[in-house]
């Protein structure tokens, strides 16, 4: 497949059902984090909707957008940005978990 193609490709919703990766995707019952970079020239949005959309089974499904930010997250505030999505994820998930485990007792 050439750039082109795979950027139509990539510009288009695929369903879970014929794709490796999204299928996988579809099989997964965890915790998803997907954060999205809103002027990513490499990723479009419909890869990102994509896979959102294949993520039906999972615990829960966390969708950040990154405004600004390009796919390299080539500007400090993006980046500092990305770090604090993901370290706020892992803290909710962590402190999730911990909750259900109390709460189990």
């Amino acid at each position: 497949m050439d750039k082109a193609d795979l950027m139509d490709y990539r510009g288009t919703l695929v369903h879970a059902e014929t794709n490796r990766a999204l299928h996988a995707c579809a099989q997964f019952t965890g915790d998803v984090l997907i954060v999205e970079s809103e002027t990513d020239d490499h990723v479009p949005h419909a890869t990102i909707m994509s896979y959102r959309a294949a993520c039906q089974q999972t615990h829960s499904l966390t969708h950040r957008i990154i405004d600004g930010a390009d796919h390299s997250l080539s500007d400090p505030v993006s980046q500092q940005a990305y770090t604090s999505i993901l370290v706020d994820w892992i803290t909710e998930m962590v402190v999730g978990e911990r909750l259900s485990i109390i709460q189990a007792r």
